[in-house]
């Protein structure tokens, strides 16, 4: 039996996490590289949050913004 995660269930839907799994596994076989690079970042600036991670990473924020002194 496999360890269960820590933390709140995901408020998608099972069909939603497996189609985000799949698309996820796809675009690390297509581009391995790229894929661990983003993995590290996730995992050295995990406490920055991965919301504000994801904004930065769109270009939907800057820092400052993020900071509220944009």
């Amino acid at each position: 039996m496999a360890a269960k995660e820590e933390g709140m269930p995901a408020l998608a839907s099972l069909e939603e996490l497996k189609e985000v799994d799949a698309k996820v596994k796809e675009f690390q076989a297509a581009h391995p590289e790229a894929f661990r690079a983003i993995a590290e970042i996730l995992k050295r600036y995990r406490k920055i949050g991965y919301k504000n991670i994801v904004k930065l990473l769109l270009n939907e924020a800057t820092p400052e913004k993020l900071k509220g002194e944009a």
